[in-house]
């Protein structure tokens, strides 16, 4: 299990809509890097931004477990 804390780079699987087509369509390969704020059997949360000073806003994803393709630390 990676740890909080630990800088990834992770390839996950996201959803793609396309309305009224006859197109054939398939998920689409995403990458995000960031720090491991969590990671449980049903979701990795990533912080892609964090602030070093007082502030305490962070932006935040969060990828279902399902949906990852590969997740390395850098």
């Amino acid at each position: 299990m990676i740890k909080k804390g630990t800088r990834v780079y992770v390839e996950w699987w996201d959803i793609v809509a396309d309305l009224h087509t006859e197109n054939d369509i398939e998920p689409a390969v995403a990458q995000s890097v960031g720090w491991v704020d969590s990671y449980t059997k049903k979701y990795l949360r990533l912080f892609t931004t964090k602030y070093k000073d007082t502030i305490q806003l962070a932006d935040k994803i969060v990828i279902p477990v399902g949906c990852i393709k590969s997740i390395q630390e850098i």
